[in-house]
């Protein structure tokens, strides 16, 4: 009814679209239930997170890693905080290690050596959407049978 107005017609008319999913979550999203007694209310919460929300605040942090930006679009109902961001961010990254099998932590007392190179993609490139230039680094530890870490 927001976008396609009040008659059926018109709304039959018209099929879903992205915009009315993303109307639809943020409602959702922004929705205060009245009978809530709680001495402190939380704006939002986990539980009512959508996928909208949250994918804005991940999108934006992979773009800008702007603190300001996304705090600013949370406090307007918009995506999730950024300490919410973050923490999704830790949980994938968690996640992944255990998927692999691989430690998630380096141990101690342990001989280890590291490998660091540049990557560069198309570095002759006039335009930066169309080149990568980043740092790969791998750490490798070496347990012998006397020794195994601490």
């Amino acid at each position: 009814m927001i976008e396609h107005g009040p008659d059926i017609k018109s709304q039959l008319d018209n099929v879903s679209t992205k915009s009315d999913l993303a109307v639809a979550q943020l409602l959702m999203f922004n929705y205060h239930p009245n009978s809530q007694k709680v001495t402190v209310q939380q704006r939002h919460s986990a539980d009512r997170e959508t996928p909208f929300c949250v994918y804005l605040g991940l999108l934006l942090f992979a773009k800008t890693r702007k603190r300001h930006l996304i705090d600013t679009l949370f406090q307007h109902g918009l995506c999730i905080s950024y300490d919410r961001v973050r923490e999704i961010s830790t949980q994938l990254g968690e996640a992944v290690v255990e998927r692999c099998g691989m430690p998630a932590f380096i141990k101690g007392q342990m001989f280890t050596t590291a490998a660091v190179d540049n990557i560069d993609h198309n570095p002759s490139s006039t335009t930066s959407k169309s080149s990568f230039h980043g740092t790969g680094i791998s750490i490798f530890q070496h347990p012998i049978k006397d020794n195994i870490g601490v």
